[in-house]
């Protein structure tokens, strides 16, 4: 039985379009992604929205139906991106790997083999649009100022030259 279609898209919605295990939009995919439920229905989870993540294919698959059981330390338990908050746990690196924060990070990470070379690229040129994104603000924000400070200074010559031409009136033997 599949969901019905505004649960899906309301899920959809939650996670504008991305994984919320690994991050990748559905542009990134070229696809709309999958449900899966964060405690599967094997395990006693329903179709409430706090139970369901928008996920890639190879997440979903890599999750499978993982479920630690009620009674297993949080340290056996998979991040919920629905409720946990993902960077008190993982950190991305400047080479676009993730590390883990706590055990939970790091069992996330692995079971999800979120470090995976497709991904590891996708950060990385995330990375580097990032990068591009804020030079060229800063560029825009330097030519900004430069544009105000010429017709700061344009406004000082038009000053000067009338001081000149007056005083060069002045000067003149009539």
């Amino acid at each position: 039985m599949s969901l019905a279609a505004d649960l899906r898209a309301g899920v959809r919605e939650r996670f504008a379009g991305c994984c919320g295990y690994c991050g990748v939009s559905e542009a990134d995919v070229g696809n709309d992604l999958e449900i899966d439920h964060y405690r599967p229905r094997a395990h006693g989870g329903g179709d409430d929205l706090d139970n369901l993540v928008y996920t890639c294919s190879a997440c979903n698959r890599f999750k499978s139906a993982y479920w630690p059981g009620d009674d297993a330390p949080d340290d056996l338990r998979l991040l919920n991106p629905n409720r946990d908050d993902l960077s008190a746990h993982i950190d991305e690196t400047v080479s676009g790997r993730l590390v883990g924060l706590t055990p939970r990070g790091w069992l996330h990470i692995r079971w999800l083999h979120l470090n995976r070379p497709l991904l590891v690229a996708l950060r990385q040129r995330r990375q580097r649009a990032q990068l591009i994104a804020e030079g060229l603000s800063q560029a825009q924000d330097s030519a900004a100022f430069l544009q105000q400070r010429v017709a700061v200074l344009e406004r000082e010559l038009a000053d000067l030259r009338a001081i000149v031409q007056r005083l060069a009136g002045l000067s003149d033997p009539q």
